[in-house]
């Protein structure tokens, strides 16, 4: 279950790294990071219709993102579900205190003779 989680989270930062950069590559009112890298080049290459692949591919990587986000918040919340209270109220009561080392026995000292 570690290593599906583990690819999840992997899928999780490719998604959010992507939907960063078709975000910035879109077109806004004022001009921006889209028009400075993407402008003729992203037109060229999507035709007219750039404008609408890129809102299509936002939306799309959006709600991966955010299915991806619920699935691993489901999976690791169900993995630590239980308290310790809950742990420790369903533990046996076998577990005692464990005992106290008996106290070492001091050597006496010989008396001397007189």
């Amino acid at each position: 279950m570690s290593i599906f989680i583990g690819f999840l989270y992997v899928v999780e930062v490719v998604v959010c790294l992507m939907l960063a950069l078709v975000v910035m590559l879109q077109k806004p009112k004022e001009g921006g990071l889209g028009g400075a890298i993407g402008g003729g080049m992203l037109e060229a290459s999507l035709g007219a219709d750039a404008g609408n692949v890129l809102i299509k591919t936002t939306a799309v990587l959006g709600a991966i993102f955010l299915l991806n986000t619920l699935v691993l918040a489901r999976l690791t919340s169900t993995i630590h579900s239980r308290s310790l209270m809950a742990r420790e109220a369903e533990a046996p009561a076998q577990q005692e205190a464990p005992a106290l080392p008996a106290a070492p026995e001091l050597p006496v000292a010989p008396t001397p003779a007189q």
